[in-house]
């Protein structure tokens, strides 16, 4: 299986004008290391247990990484996403089936499977650790979806600028306060006249004779 040719760094953008600075430069170094990588997997595979679909799966999935990154950078940076609030259990007839694996998913699988790879990979943790890597995953970090894989094959550990960034939290909006029943207002208590005092009943009081 021959790697396939490196391509040209005009054609990895529309019109000629690059979207990213050292773009081209940085997607024609990784793919001369996947080519690298394809090598070793094809000429150590057989010899260190692997099966021919085993070896030809490990080969497209490389291949189909470094023609991903170049892909992201094509694509201007799209906005970053939100979180949305999905339902924790959803309703048994939503869930799909699991898709089965073709490849082991176990952490450092590739890199433990063939040592010789530790030359290459070595080359691929330069390649990421450079500050113009660093500038194109700050200004494209879709293009990182392509390089994780590549350090989780190989047992690399993310440089800084490859690590998720923490998505943005989603501020929900204030529950709104529940109304409380008011009690109804006490009535008016009734105005209390004040009663005027009541005269002795009797016979009035005999007017005063006065003797000469």
């Amino acid at each position: 299986m021959d790697a396939a040719p490196n391509p040209d760094a005009s054609a990895l953008y529309p019109d000629g004008a690059a979207l990213y600075p050292n773009g081209a430069a940085l997607a024609a170094r990784l793919d001369a290391i996947v080519a690298g990588l394809c090598d070793v997997v094809a000429a150590k595979g057989l010899s260190r247990g692997l099966t021919g679909a085993l070896i030809l799966l490990v080969w497209t999935r490389l291949r189909r990484l470094a023609a991903r990154f170049t892909i992201f950078l094509r694509r201007p940076s799209a906005p970053p996403r939100r979180r949305t609030f999905a339902p924790r259990h959803p309703a048994p007839d939503t869930k799909r089936p699991a898709t089965p694996r073709p490849l082991p998913h176990g952490r450092f699988w590739l890199r433990s499977a063939l040592p010789e790879l530790a030359g290459v990979a070595a080359q691929l943790a330069h390649l990421l650790a450079t500050p113009e890597m660093a500038a194109l995953l700050e200004a494209c970090p879709a293009a990182g979806r392509a390089l994780r894989p590549l350090c989780h094959l190989l047992g690399l550990r993310p440089p800084p600028s490859l690590r998720l960034r923490r998505p943005t939290p989603l501020v929900r909006p204030p529950r709104p306060v529940a109304v409380q029943p008011q009690p109804d207002p006490p009535e008016a208590a009734p105005i209390v006249r004040p009663r005027l005092p009541r005269r002795p009943r009797g016979r009035p009081p005999r007017a005063a004779v006065f003797r000469v």
